[in-house]
């Protein structure tokens, strides 16, 4: 069960930045700008966020298993597709196909949540979240300098026949996975009843300022990958395979981050941990940003200080996923509810660096200064 966790957990995020090292070869394949190609992000993000929400009613109508054979399913026929955009040679079937492909990977956060949540108690989960945080480190660290080494040595295209190969692998796990729905409803896949129940959570409070809180942390992920293959080829002059093997750094932050999440669970208030992720972030953010100010465009200076941001990632992730998904009673809809602000908010995010000029290396840090006094704010509201 763990090792599916492990591996369902960071389904979304593995297909969301595997193929980001090719980015600046698949703009350059279509003859898009990079704006333009940032797209394939944008548009996943979108997918990803409302593919949250219907996964709830089905988790609850037809149970985990199903759910999750649904979901994954989808997203092999959308990376098939998109390897095969290549063939057409048509931009907008790439775009699509990777929205279908979000659409399928979103079951992977929200269902890990849903069966933490079904199977632990509250100190038990924080503890399992915070050990599973090392996903978000390991796989799509891993995943991105796998990306770099199949888009320098083959067509980028190998990237999403990979994750194909990788929904393919899940699929078997999951066949082998107990149900652990307590109670089937098929009721739950009415209309009424799935507005009327994501009504009631939208009433929550506690939810909803923490699944913020997620949304934000995430951010930091999620812009870096959308703007750091471009940041890194135009300023530090790295190639796919280079830029992949320095994105191996930041994620040792998460692993560090989670496990002392995992250690100080129950010694320390889970809102003085998010605080203490918040500063994390903070300090690493004043790093690059004093590096950019002046000049100083080397790779340790970028990839050094993002490690520190991915562990104070690590704290909030694991503190305030609990405390959101402890305030429902409906873990299903809880946890689609969260996860939807979550992305949701790394989606918006993605859209305003997309918006803004990408022509300055200030771009990253000044976003990211922004992101911090976010971060504080809202977990100020949410002690207050």
């Amino acid at each position: 069960m763990f090792i599916l966790l492990f591996l369902l957990i960071s389904f979304g995020s593995v297909c969301a930045v595997l193929f980001t090292p090719a980015l600046p070869q698949i703009g350059t394949y279509f003859g898009v700008s990079p704006s333009v190609a940032q797209l394939t992000i944008t548009l996943y993000l979108i997918g990803y966020a409302f593919g949250q929400l219907l996964y709830g009613p089905l988790a609850n109508g037809l149970g985990r298993k199903k759910a999750l054979y649904i979901g994954i399913s989808l997203e092999i026929v959308s990376a098939v597709v998109c390897a095969l955009s290549a063939n057409f040679h048509a931009f907008w079937i790439l775009v699509l196909a990777r929205l279908f492909m979000a659409l399928g990977a979103s079951v992977g956060l929200k269902m890990s949540f849903t069966i933490v949540s079904d199977c632990f108690s509250q100190e038990e989960s924080t503890k399992i979240i915070a050990h599973l945080m090392m996903a978000f480190a390991i796989t799509p660290g891993l995943g991105i300098a796998l990306g770099g080494f199949l888009s320098e040595h083959f067509a980028w295209t190998s990237c999403f026949y990979f994750l194909a190969v990788y929904g393919l692998f899940l699929l078997c796990l999951v066949y082998r996975m107990k149900e652990t729905a307590k109670h089937i409803d098929i009721s739950a896949l009415k209309l009424s009843k799935i507005v009327s129940k994501y009504s009631a959570v939208l009433k929550n409070l506690p939810l909803i300022s923490n699944a913020f809180l997620l949304g934000s942390a995430g951010s930091f992920i999620y812009v870096f990958a959308a703007v750091a293959p471009f940041l890194t080829a135009n300023f530090m002059h790295l190639s796919p395979v280079e830029y992949g093997l320095w994105n191996l750094l930041p994620p040792v932050g998460i692993v560090l981050g989670s496990q002392l999440s995992a250690y100080f669970s129950g010694r320390l208030l889970a809102r003085h941990a998010i605080f203490v992720g918040a500063t994390l972030a903070g300090l690493g953010t004043a790093v690059i940003l004093a590096a950019f100010i002046f000049t100083i465009m080397l790779p340790i200076l970028l990839f050094l200080p993002m490690m520190f941001i991915y562990m104070g990632t690590a704290f909030i992730f694991s503190n305030a996923s609990t405390l959101a998904m402890n305030a429902v009673d409906d873990k299903s809809s809880g946890s689609a509810m969260m996860n939807f602000i979550n992305v949701g908010g790394c989606m918006l995010s993605v859209i305003c660096v997309g918006l803004l000029p990408n022509t300055s290396s200030l771009l990253l840090p000044i976003f990211y200064s922004v992101l911090v006094v976010v971060l504080f704010s809202i977990a100020s509201f949410s002690n207050a």
